[in-house]
């Protein structure tokens, strides 16, 4: 809704709350903005509340462009119009777009955005391939496969596409452990970091679309430097005196909040280099003066499991993948990102572009009853009502 008021900011902050309000029924309306000490006073012109209309031949345009990355043809523009049964038109269009090779070429355009990786890059001498992760979650997508095998799949992950045509074929990825993305030797060069909190933080942000803390709902503790609120004991990390790097430091913040769950994480990722090769031992160092390579007791007390979250041990990368498949963060967090996409919204990490929780329970259940077909759920979206109406 776009409303033009010409008035001082405490009004315009008045008419701004009081303007989102209108008719039950959604129909044209008006509300009239009144002073509170003199309610027959009125102190600006009455608010028109908009209602918007169904209109398939912009919608066309707007799909035409996300899906195939140019503008409708006039003889498509004319179907919509011309037709006796625009909305049949309309949805017979998007399956047409989305049968072109021009599809892949732009879903590999929005997964390289989710990941934040892509093209090729040369690390000590080493060509890296930064397009696997993308081109597989692009693959899973056009070709319909279930989604949720971007963090499970075990082979067939590296894939490369013909832009041409729309078509992949698998290529031999570089590591010899496979799961999903996780061990995509790209994903761990893009994201390689002093004790691979990098690597944590992007499977955080790609897969649950949340930032850290990821885990809020232990009983509070008041500390010297804030509430500490997770889940987790707070001894369960390293920290203390002798402890390389403290975690447990509560005097200005509390580093527990976020890295009681880092922490039970990143001990997965530490052995692979910084090329994304996966090797014996530890190639991730500890950030302090002659930094040496991490290991396990720098970030957990002895005999404590890693884990996904606070009751979901994952003892290795493959448990792991199959943890956050199972999260319904993860469905969530996939619905979340094609929609925004679809209606040009913002990040949902970066900007917080979140549903409303029952929203976001429509899309994933659309999702999830389809066997994780994210070709389908995109439909949805670009026919979905709000997409349509103007």
């Amino acid at each position: 809704m776009k409303q033009t008021l010409i008035a001082t900011s405490c009004s315009l902050a008045l008419a701004t709350v009081l303007g989102a309000c209108g008719s039950p029924d959604g129909s044209t309306g008006e509300v009239p903005i009144v002073d509170n000490d003199n309610p027959n006073k009125q102190m600006l012109p009455p608010v028109p509340v908009v209602s918007t209309v169904v209109n398939y031949e912009q919608a066309l345009r707007s799909a035409a462009i996300k899906l195939t990355g140019n503008y409708p043809t006039l003889t498509e523009i004319k179907a919509v119009r011309d037709s006796a049964d625009p909305k049949t038109a309309y949805e017979g269009l998007i399956d047409t777009y989305m049968s072109r090779p021009t599809f892949a070429t732009q879903m590999l355009d929005f997964w390289r955005d989710q990941f934040k990786m892509g093209g090729t890059q040369t690390i000590n001498g080493t060509q890296v391939m930064m397009d696997y992760a993308p081109t597989y979650a692009t693959m899973l997508t056009v070709t319909e496969q279930p989604f949720n095998q971007i963090l499970t799949a075990t082979t067939g992950t590296c894939q490369t596409m013909n832009a041409a045509t729309g078509a992949f074929t698998p290529a031999t990825c570089p590591n010899t452990q496979t799961v999903g993305v996780l061990t995509d030797a790209g994903v761990q060069a893009q994201f390689f970091s002093a004790m691979a909190f990098r690597r944590v933080r992007w499977i955080q942000e790609t897969f649950a679309c949340q930032r850290f803390p990821a885990e809020i709902g232990g009983t509070p503790q008041q500390l010297t430097g804030g509430t500490y609120n997770s889940p987790w004991p707070f001894a369960s990390i390293t920290g203390g005196a002798t402890a390389k790097i403290d975690f447990q430091s509560a005097s200005s913040t509390i580093c527990a909040n976020c890295h009681t769950t880092m922490n039970h994480i990143a001990p997965l990722f530490t052995n692979y280099s910084m090329t994304g090769a996966l090797t014996a031992m530890s190639q991730v160092d500890v950030p302090i003066p002659m930094p040496p390579k991490a290991v396990l007791a720098d970030y957990l007390k002895p005999g404590e499991a890693l884990s996904w979250r606070f009751g979901k041990p994952t003892t290795d990368v493959a448990a792991l993948g199959a943890a956050i498949a199972a999260d319904p963060v993860f469905a969530n967090c996939v619905a979340t990102r094609v929609w925004n996409w679809g209606m040009s919204r913002p990040d949902v990490v970066e900007d917080g572009s979140t549903l409303t929780t029952d929203f976001a329970a429509t899309l994933v259940s659309s999702l999830t009853s389809n066997n994780w077909n994210v070709k389908k759920l995109t439909k949805a979206v670009f026919t979905s009502d709000s997409f349509v109406r103007f």
